[in-house]
């Protein structure tokens, strides 16, 4: 599958949860999940064909925390090669013959840039390390994913050697549109597509309908991937239940659709169920070209809110409102923030 002249004229679905799905199905918590592709490569390669099945046409590799940093916490950093070259293979064989792309997922490293100069590790050299050997093992697509800041994200974009693969570019975001920096996100979706990325979006962090927030923010036209979580979590009785049931998340992805995703898959908490049922919403939807943003006023005397009319409303969905208001709620809510 050519995934750039699909995304031109359909939109695709890709797979959802790795992490989240093992834990709910019984690996411990303290294990390493990205060990699972030597040591357990049938459980691994059981998610890919059920998501396969359901209706993925790109599935990402169980390696989002395969670098050297992460790796070792379990005194695995010497093994980066080979685990990801297993998880590449793994994802290829339960692709083969299926019209469906295999992506490498590949996380930031879990360090600051002042944490990283302490213990004298070279970022771009982990990235680099990790890509090398995912693309070698046969990838598609370069999956850059869960990024909460632009500078480590330019050092990703900078590491990936020269090849054929597809780059994705995925922030962490919450949905008033700038990440933890202050950077706004289309800002960084340019950066981005300056180093080489083909596909720009967000996935983590929000849940779906907080993601159809940030999505009205952004202008049409791109290539736009969207990954909502199920939810926000609960923690119930000793572990982390997200509550976004498949057909209130498959709705939200039609509402990704008209504001401009044209791939849509699901990030934590979301399962073989939850993309069957966005696989079938989707079927029937083509790209968008065009749209109305949703802007909001910000530093102002007096505060101007600029909003969509209520859902309830009489007026059409397009049509805003404006009225003078206070400092919004949201900037002074605190950051949610997950991992994968």
């Amino acid at each position: 599958m050519n995934l750039l002249e699909e995304l031109d004229t359909r939109i695709v679905c890709g797979d959802g949860a790795m992490g989240t799905l093992l834990l709910d199905r019984g690996v411990p918590v303290d294990r390493c999940l990205e060990e699972l592709c030597v040591s357990e490569p049938t459980r691994i390669s059981s998610i890919h064909q059920e998501y396969i099945a359901a209706g993925a046409r790109v599935i990402e590799t169980n390696t989002f925390g395969a670098n050297a940093v992460r790796l070792s916490r379990f005194g695995f950093e010497n093994r980066v090669v080979e685990l990801n070259k297993a998880a590449a293979g793994i994802a290829r064989k339960a692709a083969r013959g299926k019209n469906v792309c295999v992506a490498g997922s590949v996380g930031p490293l879990g360090i600051s840039a002042h944490e990283a100069e302490e213990r004298g590790i070279d970022r771009a050299e982990c990235f680099r390390e990790q890509v090398v050997a995912l693309i070698e093992g046969g990838v598609d697509i370069v999956f850059l994913e869960t990024f909460m800041n632009l500078e480590e994200m330019e050092i990703a974009l900078r590491a990936k050697p020269e090849s054929d693969c597809i780059v994705v570019t995925l922030f962490a975001c919450e949905p008033e549109g700038r990440l933890q920096a202050g950077v706004p996100l289309v800002d960084a979706f340019a950066r981005c597509r300056e180093l080489g990325a083909a596909i720009v979006g967000a996935n983590c962090l929000n849940g779906p309908h907080a993601m159809v927030q940030l999505l009205e923010k952004l202008p049409a036209g791109d290539r736009l991937a969207a990954y909502p979580n199920a939810g926000y979590p609960r923690y119930t009785e000793g572990r982390y239940v997200y509550p976004t049931a498949p057909d209130y998340f498959a709705n939200a992805a039609r509402e990704l659709v008209a504001q401009g995703a044209r791939l849509i898959g699901g990030c934590c908490g979301t399962t073989p169920a939850h993309i069957d049922a966005v696989a079938n919403a989707i079927s029937d939807l083509r790209p968008i070209r065009s749209k109305s943003i949703r802007m909001v006023a910000e530093a102002l005397r007096t505060p101007l809110r600029i909003e969509r009319a209520p859902a309830d409303s009489a007026r059409p969905v397009n049509q805003t409102r404006i009225r003078e208001r206070g400092p919004s709620r949201d900037q002074n809510r605190p950051a949610r923030r997950q991992n994968v």
